[in-house]
């Protein structure tokens, strides 16, 4: 645009010169031959007077054009801005949002008909007894997994405001035999602004941090593993961060009945559970420790009490040798429940009085990582957790404890693409004794953008 602005300049210039030259020339011209036909000097003055006023006038008018020129030139360049704008979504100013996520593919082949159709389920495990009702074996592939993921980030006079939508595709409905799809359910849905985050998210009382890598989805037995709604503050200090949090409160109980143990509903909570979580990052390693109340409750016309439970949970990520590390996790409470991968029930209900009963529970793992190379690591985990049973509130077939080991391999041949191959072994026990155990090898595709 400068380059046009100079010539329109440069044609201007030129074109004065011209007129004025040819002013000069016939003035001259003029003023000879009206001396030599007698013609008076102030003659020669108006006619000079004349050409300036013409020059003038001309001036005048190449400055209009200049004017419409440079109105043009604008309109243009806001026609032509406005048409490189893409069209769809606008996001307000000094927004940014990315799309994330994962398509994976597991392959799962079993020695048995259990343990957990497209991950591992420790209360799936069938028992030897059981053994000759299923079948000896099962394949099966499939995509769940696959995750999809939104977030936006903007620039607030209170600092960075954030939100996250993420979705799954292990929610209800869906088939292979006519649709070939799956249900996509929520996983994360959040605010935050500044320390303050709002909506639905891992729970608190979980150190994301310290969660060994698997290929399966369902994860260690004794491992804490659930997202609900909540309400939590994080405060950073130098070495680490405090966070308190009130999140969605939700009871099940296991009673005893004639026709065996029932799991039933709570709700009615007066209040939510509170969790606090203190985080540790010293230099060397990584280490928490979380807290948490919790009022179990229950108000079916039958049942009608309320009791305070708690829970504690301790995690490490220690470093060895090179980019090796060690994870340690252990968790202790008498209202665990659906906060373990295990999803023992909350409460036992009294089947004369009617009144909660809590239970111990206790759980954890240890699982060590090595980087054979850059790309390719093994994880290796073991697992336990157990329930203190009361048989005056549950049968002798209530579950009573879950183990389970894993061991894998996972290549990464190029950033974001990870092929893997891992082993499951689990196992499971009533309060009777009978138990029964599970053998699983998968195979994973994962393609991270």
């Amino acid at each position: 645009m400068r380059e046009a602005n100079w010539g329109w300049k440069k044609t201007r210039a030129i074109f004065a010169a011209v007129v004025i030259s040819s002013a000069c020339v016939g003035a001259a011209s003029t003023a000879i031959a009206g001396t030599r036909g007698g013609e008076s000097m102030e003659d020669m003055k108006a006619m000079i007077e004349q050409l300036k006023q013409t020059v003038q006038t001309l001036e005048q008018k190449m400055a209009v054009m200049e004017e419409n020129q440079a109105e043009t030139n604008k309109t243009v360049k806001e026609v032509a801005a406005k048409e490189s704008q893409p069209s769809g979504l606008q996001l307000p100013a000094n927004t940014t949002m990315k799309i994330y996520g994962y398509a994976k593919l597991d392959a799962l082949y079993t020695d048995t008909d259990g343990g957990g159709k497209y991950a591992y389920t420790p209360s799936a495990v069938p028992l030897d007894k059981d053994q000759d009702k299923l079948a000896d074996n099962s394949f099966i592939m499939h995509a769940r997994q696959t995750r999809l993921g939104f977030a936006t980030s903007t620039d607030t006079a209170y600092g960075k405001f954030n939100t996250k939508i993420e979705t799954d595709f292990y929610g209800a409905g869906g088939n292979e035999r006519i649709s070939n799809s799956y249900g996509l359910r929520l996983r994360r849905a959040y605010g935050e602004l500044g320390h303050l985050r709002v909506g639905q998210d891992w729970s608190t009382f979980i150190d994301l941090a310290a969660y060994p890598e698997t290929l399966d989805f369902g994860g260690p037995a004794g491992s804490l593993f659930i997202r609900q709604a909540l309400i939590r503050w994080t405060q950073p200090f130098e070495g680490g961060s405090a966070m308190f949090a009130i999140e969605n409160p939700e009871t099940t109980f296991l009673t005893k009945t004639d026709d065996g143990d029932v799991s039933i509903n709570g709700g009615n909570n007066a209040f939510p559970d509170f969790i606090a979580r203190v985080n540790l990052d010293p230099g060397f390693g990584h280490y928490s420790l979380a807290g948490m109340l919790r009022q179990l409750s229950i108000d079916s016309g039958i049942y009608d009490d309320s009791q305070l439970g708690y829970a504690f949970s301790a995690n490490a990520i220690i470093p060895t040798i090179g980019k090796d590390n060690l994870h340690l996790e252990i968790n202790y409470g008498n209202a665990m429940g659906r906060y373990m991968e295990s999803a023992f029930d909350d409460a036992f209900l009294n089947p004369v009085t009617h009144d909660i009963e809590t239970n111990d529970q206790y759980g954890g793992f240890v699982s060590y990582q090595h980087f054979w190379m850059e790309n390719l690591r093994s994880t290796v985990i073991y697992s336990y957790v157990e329930r203190d049973n009361d048989l005056a509130y549950v049968t002798d077939s209530a579950d009573s404890k879950y183990q389970s080991a894993y061991a894998n391999l996972i290549w990464s041949p190029i950033p974001r693409v990870n092929v893997g191959l891992e082993y499951i072994w689990a196992y499971r026990e009533v309060e009777n004794g009978d138990d029964g155990d599970m053998n699983r090898v998968m195979g994973s595709f994962q393609y991270k953008f």
